[in-house]
């Protein structure tokens, strides 16, 4: 598949009021951290471009950054339409306050509605200030269930602000490398005889494959899509980053979306 070098994403943050949207992203935009709130009023757009690794091919991902309110009223004809058009979603809690997970789970839904199946990554900000068991756990459990990398962040520190940033501009690009809907090939099938064996790390996609991992990401990703793979595991690495493992669901496979060989 030829790729444009260059490349357009809308990406939303969405959480409740509070937990750090706008200072990650001017953290990720500007560099900057002020210990001033002010609550966002109506939508903000930032925009930043993002250079991803494409074998020997780098793309860069224009994204344009959308810093919204964090509630409106259950009435509100504006409620949730930041989300439409989105092509990626990093949904915000503070990791210091499990009151602020729900609202997070109640976005996800309202991001899968609006948006549909696009990358979402869950960011727990503010771990700079002594993470909550009770909080960091919630989270997990809501990104295994739903099948969502998160992350630790900090706006204050930066730590893996660019990161969780840059991740979902890769993963929006993996989304056009391999079509959602198009036939598996006999690597795809490989993928599922073994993750019905054991979990797989797309790491372990990539050498045992002898590919890219950003192919081998895009590839669960679809069979993700599919339904033929669920996330199995999801922890947190030494840095807070995600730690993701791939196993097979019992779906059966279509013949309409098997590749003769």
């Amino acid at each position: 598949m030829i790729l444009s070098d260059v490349m357009k994403a809308k990406v939303v943050l969405a959480g409740a009021p509070g937990v750090g949207k706008t200072s990650l992203i001017r953290r990720y935009v500007l560099n900057e951290f002020s210990e001033k709130y002010r609550t966002t009023l109506g939508a903000i757009v930032y925009k930043r471009v993002a250079r991803v690794s494409l074998g020997t091919q780098a793309v860069e991902v224009t994204m344009t950054i959308w810093d919204v309110v964090g509630q409106l009223e259950a009435g509100d004809p504006l409620r949730n339409v930041d989300l439409y058009g989105a092509q990626g979603v990093l949904a915000v809690c503070d990791v210091t306050d499990p009151e602020t997970v729900p609202p997070l789970r109640r976005r996800l839904a309202a991001a899968s509605r609006a948006a549909g199946d696009v990358p979402v990554q869950i960011l727990m900000n503010k771990a700079d200030l002594g993470p909550k068991v009770e909080a960091r756990d919630a989270v997990l459990r809501t990104g295994l269930e739903r099948g969502i990398p998160c992350y630790t962040t900090s706006a204050k520190s930066g730590d893996n602000v660019v990161a969780a940033f840059e991740d979902l501009a890769r993963r929006v690009l993996e989304r056009t490398l391999l079509p959602s809907k198009g036939p598996l090939d006999h690597v795809d099938r490989t993928i599922l005889v073994k993750c019905a064996k054991n979990a797989l790390t797309p790491r372990e996609v990539a050498e045992d494959e002898a590919i890219p991992i950003i192919f081998a990401e895009a590839r669960l990703e679809r069979l993700r899509a599919l339904g033929l793979v669920q996330l199995a595991g999801l922890g947190l690495d030494e840095r807070g980053r995600p730690r993701l493992s791939f196993g097979r669901t019992r779906k059966a496979v279509e013949p309409t979306i098997l590749q003769l060989a």
